[in-house]
């Protein structure tokens, strides 16, 4: 094996390694995604959830109460 041989292979068993976890976590977003979807079509009680908290939508019966913020008094 050439000097560059045994380095080159380092290089690309590190190289697989990474690979490997990056692979390993886009089955994790993949799986975590799935249950989401299946969610998402069977799950009346997190579709509801999820539009009332990304959309901001209420309930004809409920009340949504908004406070202003107060701005950050600047410290001398």
């Amino acid at each position: 094996m050439a000097p560059r041989g045994l380095r080159d292979l380092i290089v690309l068993r590190q190289h697989r390694v990474r690979l490997e976890r990056v692979r390993q976590d886009l089955r994790a977003e993949q799986s975590a995604l799935q249950t989401q979807v299946q969610k998402l079509r069977s799950d009346d009680r997190y579709l509801q959830s999820l539009i009332r908290r990304e959309l901001g939508f209420a309930r004809p019966d409920e009340l949504i109460y908004r406070f202003k913020s107060e701005p950050q008094a600047s410290v001398p």
